[in-house]
């Protein structure tokens, strides 16, 4: 250090300055370490709260969900039962309206006038309960409640039971109503009858509601595709009935009618919705064509439309149905429309035990019985059901399902556990419109079902079904079911036509307003030149048919705008 004239204390010094600043920056170093890992701590400490939070909202919410399922539960469960209490109110009343309808026109010593007057009633009364059914079956959509009742049926006599339901209607609209059926479709096909029935029924009766001149055309074929080219071509060969034991049959339902605009088009399956000329017409409640897409669905197909405004409707849909073994049942043909009388000769005198909580059902099925010569007792309830079954033997048992005190399920059940009353016929009677009943009823040992209101020839065909009871008819159809004067071979739209304009405006106003009166003092003025046409609208009238009597006075009009 000498040499370099350096002294030693600088040096001690200099080695202690940096020692010094190499600490401090050390020091620094670690404070900015440390800084940065509170930080890190403030954020993670952050990170854990919010995510404390998030777990108690999440717990919350999963909380609020289970309680929200079980009030949704809940209320599905009390709708239920309201709608099975209100189908039971709704149908019950119906059942006695129709009902006795039916006993009076059994009544041989009634006159025309009378029988009028009895059809007018079994047509409004099945008008409402058309009505009813149509809400119901929403309500049952909605809740997940609509099942299918598939059965082998005759579908070539299904289509030509609906040509003959609707060809009067159509008469009396001057309209043409044709049915066509390609020879590929299947006679004998399992499926739910009753609701493709249904889909037929509404779309049929749409098509003549909105339709005052030219014709309407149900069509009917069997393919494996369902898709239509241009032009109007069906795609497909055979249908598939041939290999699997299946068909997809198609349906189409076309009308000249007054045709829908396009934004009409997009709404025309929704709930509660209606066209322009289904407000105009001041019938129905919306749900007819959302219910049928739903069933068609249920069935394996879908529903499609085309349509132009002022050139008519197209609806087409498909469903799948199987097809029988060809050692199935084979079909057979009842006689359509023929009263019964009585029991044939030869005969057992059969023991039937209505029981029904409702004395006017209980009354009605008794004089019905009775009048064929079946020997018929009654019971209120459950407990005097099993009673009157042990001391009586009857051969079949029509048992409500609601009744106090020992309802018809238990009723069933104590009957069924001897082996005495496994030989019993139980017929479990229901006005719910719930297909769930039906399996209830099996459970409980009821070997047969019937939904009401039911008809006459509904406890007739139990009968005969259970017990083997043939019966007599009477020599002609049933007088509600023949002809009404206005089915003549005549284009009544046509001679309407030819009245003049003030007394078609004077009928079109009238009909419009509903009024009765007005339509037959109407109708009064122009008897003289053409009695025909009036007794037609006179007919109409008194089967409040309003609706048929505008699209007559408006036949020459032009379509409203």
């Amino acid at each position: 250090m000498q040499l370099v004239g350096i002294s030693a204390s600088v040096v001690v010094g200099t080695l202690v300055v940096v020692v010094l600043w190499a600490l401090r920056q050390r020091l620094r170093a670690r404070e900015r370490d440390l800084e940065r890992k509170a930080q890190e701590l403030a954020v993670s400490r952050a990170a854990e709260q919010r995510l404390t939070e998030e777990l108690v909202d999440a717990r919350r919410a999963e909380e609020e969900a289970r309680r929200a399922k079980v009030e949704a539960e809940a209320a599905s469960r009390a709708k239920s039962a309201f709608l099975a209490n209100m189908s039971h109110e709704l149908r019950t009343p119906l059942n006695s309206i129709l009902g006795f309808a039916q006993l009076m026109e059994r009544d041989v010593s009634l006159g025309d006038r009378h029988r009028e007057n009895l059809a007018v009633i079994c047509k409004s009364g099945e008008h409402l309960l058309g009505l009813v059914n149509d809400i119901l079956e929403m309500a049952k959509i909605e809740a997940g409640r609509m099942t299918l009742a598939e059965a082998d049926f005759d579908l070539h006599g299904m289509l030509s039971g609906l040509s003959e339901m609707f060809a009067v209607e159509a008469q009396k609209r001057g309209l043409t109503l044709t049915v066509e059926r390609e020879p590929d479709v299947p006679q004998l096909v399992h499926g739910d009858e009753g609701k493709l029935r249904q889909v037929l029924i509404n779309l049929l009766g749409n098509a003549l509601k909105f339709t005052p001149r030219g014709s309407v055309t149900l069509r009917a074929w069997a393919r494996r595709a369902t898709g239509v080219r241009e032009g109007g071509v069906r795609e497909g060969g055979a249908h598939d009935g041939a290999t699997g034991g299946r068909a997809r049959v198609s349906f189409e339902v076309t009308d000249t009618g007054r045709g829908m605009a396009e934004e009409e088009l997009a709404e025309l399956f929704e709930a509660f919705a209606q066209t322009a000329s289904g407000r105009r017409s001041r019938e129905g409640t919306g749900l007819g064509l959302h219910i049928s897409r739903r069933i068609v669905r249920m069935m394996g197909g879908d529903m499609h439309v085309e349509s132009q405004l002022g050139r008519g409707t197209t609806l087409r849909f498909d469903v799948r149905l199987t097809l029988p073994d060809a050692g199935g049942a084979r079909l057979s043909a009842a006689p359509r429309s023929r009263r019964v009388v009585g029991l044939a000769p030869g005969q057992p005198r059969y023991r039937v035990l209505v029981v029904d909580d409702r004395w006017d059902v209980r009354h009605c099925l008794l004089k019905l019985l009775d009048s064929v010569g079946v020997e018929v007792r009654s019971a209120t309830n459950g407990l005097g059901a099993v009673a009157q079954w042990e001391t009586w033997s009857p051969h079949l048992v029509l048992l409500d399902l609601r009744m106090p005190l020992l309802d018809g399920y238990e009723a069933a059940s104590r009957i069924k556990s001897s082996p005495r009353g496994r030989e019993t016929v139980v017929v479990a009677m229901t006005a719910s419109a719930f297909e769930q009943n039906r399996s209830l009823a099996a459970e409980a040992g009821c070997d047969d079902f019937v939904s009401k209101p039911f008809r006459d020839a509904d406890i007739f065909n139990l009968l005969t079904k259970h017990l083997g009871a043939r019966f007599e008819h009477e020599d002609r159809p049933a007088a509600s079911k023949a002809p009404a004067p206005a089915a003549r071979s005549v284009d009544l739209a046509r001679a309407a036509a030819e009245l003049p304009p003030s007394l078609r405006k004077d009928l079109r106003r009238a009909a419009t307003r509903l009024d009765a009166k007005a339509v037959q003092a109407t109708i009064e003025q122009f008897r003289p030149e053409d009695a025909e046409l009036a007794g037609a609208v006179a007919e109409l009238a008194r089967g409040y048919r309003f609706d048929s009597i505008l699209a007559l006075s408006s036949a020459d009009e032009e379509e409203p705008s």
